[in-house]
């Protein structure tokens, strides 16, 4: 070395070794005191090295170092050496520490086996007890054993008799069994998984979760325990007080009883289920939205209201559909049919009873076997069975058509009995003979028989009538005009059979062969009989979306075992976090 350092740790190492002075330029220095100083250099790295592979394991994991023991000595058990570890056990591995009686440790695999009285502590924050465990340093996996292993992280107690825990993601698993106990919930299933950190469990096998206000039954669901939101990947009963929910996908806060729910669900209470592709209930609020083949079904008088978007309103009674939206009263044999753009339901509550009211607004159209009607809006008062037509209504039943500012009809065992047209009134009856008999006036009262045939007609204001006289072998004999300011007409198999009149009649018979097209009919004669609605035009597409009458059933739940695992008494120590608030979807 010419030149070489007077200074530093090489300088220092070749100084101690020849005493060569400090400074001596020019100079070259014998080749085996480099060889020495090159050694130097390469010693320290390594040492540094060593030190560092000190705690390190054969499979690159932090070996379990021992913290106490009463005793502690070597065997060999199977051929393999171990270290046997008694009374009052600790040992700990980073943030992880174990408690035991008694332990086997293998440092060269870094796992150990603990027996009696075991606890795994990480952080402070999760706590395992049970009776035997087996722990692998490397991958830092614990399965713990015993009649009664539970874990604690102090926002819920989990209790099962065999648990896997990985300390590194934070995931404990179950197989046979287990009970979740917070604050507020208890939960069973059949084999779980929990993540201690996100606190958000995954249940699988005859699921439920019991709470003062509702209990959950399902065979698959994710639950967060800080949230409370339980959301569902299989068919779920929710069963709360006057409330059943069953869902197939969505979600359920216990908490503050808010559904979301996706897929075909159910909302089922004391007297009416709601139905829908997409259902957010709230049930303290009692509000309902429902999206997609709705179907609202009022059992207490059998009837249906079916549409694409619905909004149900509990506290206040009120139930409204649109969207293709249609009726179907089943309370009879013959069932009634009303379609509108918008159907709204309305409960009033009395003491003694429940009044419902039925209303339709817009191109309402309506369809019995008997009879049949359009009009613009239409009040139907179910418990009196009867209806209101307003604006431009217009009737049909058998060979009869009515018209009026408004129309109101009364039913009895499901058939129309009385028909009263109010303003611009106009009858119009189709004889045997396809004649027109006709009447009008301010007010027309008609009374039906059995067969839903005109029986009796009570014309009242500015009374006018046609109607063609027949004989007992129903030929025409000639056509009647009658005007007056009362008038009733009886009828028998749609024909005229006696006339009376209230005040001095003006009355003209004319002759068969002098009745022309100008003098049979009324002024504001209109036979509409093209827009008599049929059951296909009323029903149409409206029931495109249901393959049938909707029925509700509920979703197959596996039934619980017949030994289910029993919930320790111990409790929970810490309080559970506040849960964040769930809003309903609009």
């Amino acid at each position: 070395v010419k030149n070489g350092p007077s200074t530093g740790f090489l300088g220092l190492v070749l100084r101690s070794k020849r005493h060569v002075p400090p400074d001596l330029p020019g100079k070259f220095l014998p080749l085996r005191m480099i060889q020495r100083a090159f050694r130097w250099l390469l010693f320290v790295p390594l040492l540094l090295l060593a030190v560092a592979a000190l705690g390190q394991a054969p499979g690159g994991g932090k070996l379990v170092n021992i913290q106490r023991a009463d005793s502690l000595k070597s065997v060999v058990i199977g051929g393999v050496s171990l270290k046997k570890l008694m009374g009052n056990v600790a040992l700990q591995q980073g943030n992880v520490q174990l408690f035991a009686d008694l332990v086997l440790q293998n440092e060269a695999r870094n796992t150990l086996q603990a027996f009696g009285n075991v606890r795994i502590i990480q952080a402070d924050s999760v706590t395992i007890v049970g009776d035997t465990a087996t722990y692998n340093g490397n991958t830092r996996f614990a399965r713990m054993t015993g009649r009664t292993v539970i874990l604690n992280d102090g926002t819920v107690t989990l209790t099962t008799r065999r648990l896997d825990y990985n300390l590194s993601s934070h995931v404990a698993y179950y197989t046979g069994g287990g009970t979740i106990v917070d604050k507020q919930s208890t939960l069973t299933s059949r084999e779980g998984t929990y993540n201690t950190e996100s606190k958000l469990f995954t249940y699988r096998g005859d699921v439920r979760i019991v709470d003062p206000q509702s209990t959950i039954t399902a065979d698959s669901l994710r639950y967060s325990s800080l949230s409370k939101d339980a959301f569902f990947i299989a068919p779920a009963k929710i069963v709360s007080k006057g409330d059943t929910l069953y869902a197939n996908d969505g979600s359920y806060n216990v908490t503050n009883q808010i559904s979301n729910f996706r897929g075909r669900s159910t909302v089922r209470t004391k007297d009416f289920d709601l139905t829908a592709d997409t259902l957010n209930y709230d049930k303290p609020t009692q509000i309902g939205i429902a999206r997609g083949n709705v179907v609202f079904n009022a059992r207490r008088d059998s009837t249906l209201l079916t549409g694409q978007v619905g909004r149900y309103y509990g506290n206040q009674g009120l139930t409204r559909v649109w969207g293709n939206a249609l009726m179907r009263n089943l309370r009879q044999r013959d069932t009634l049919y009303l379609a509108a753009d918008t159907l709204v339901s309305r409960e009033i509550y009395q003491p003694r009873d429940t009044l419902r009211r039925l209303y339709a607004y817009r191109n309402v159209l309506i369809f019995k076997r008997d009879f049949q009607g359009k009009c613009d809006s239409l009040a139907y008062y179910v418990n009196d069975s009867t209806l209101y037509f307003y604006k431009k209504p217009i009737l049909w039943s058998e060979g009869n058509q009515s018209e009026g500012d408004s129309i109101r009809l009364m039913l009895k065992n499901g058939k129309l009995n009385v028909m009263v047209l109010q303003g611009k009134a106009f009858a119009i009856a189709l004889d045997t003979l396809k004649q027109f008999n006709q009447m009008k006036g301010r007010r027309i009262t008609s009374y039906l028989n059995n067969d839903t045939q005109l029986d009796r007609v009570f014309v009242e204001g500015n009374a006018e009538s046609i109607y063609f006289a027949l004989d007992d072998k129903q030929k025409l004999i000639g056509m009647n005009r009658v005007e007056c300011a009362k008038m009733t007409l009886n009828f028998k198999a749609g024909a005229v059979r006696r006339i009376a009149f209230v005040g001095k009649p003006e009355s003209a018979l004319t002759p068969p062969r002098q009745i022309t097209a100008e003098n049979r009919e009324l002024d504001g004669f209109n036979w509409r009989i093209k827009l008599r609605p049929t059951r296909e035009q009323v029903i149409g597409q409206r029931l495109a979306g249901f393959s049938s009458a909707p029925k509700i059933r509920p979703p197959a739940v596996k039934p619980a075992p017949k030994k289910p695992f029993v919930v320790p008494k111990k409790k929970a120590k810490s309080p559970v976090r506040k849960p964040a608030k769930a809003k309903l979807i609009q």
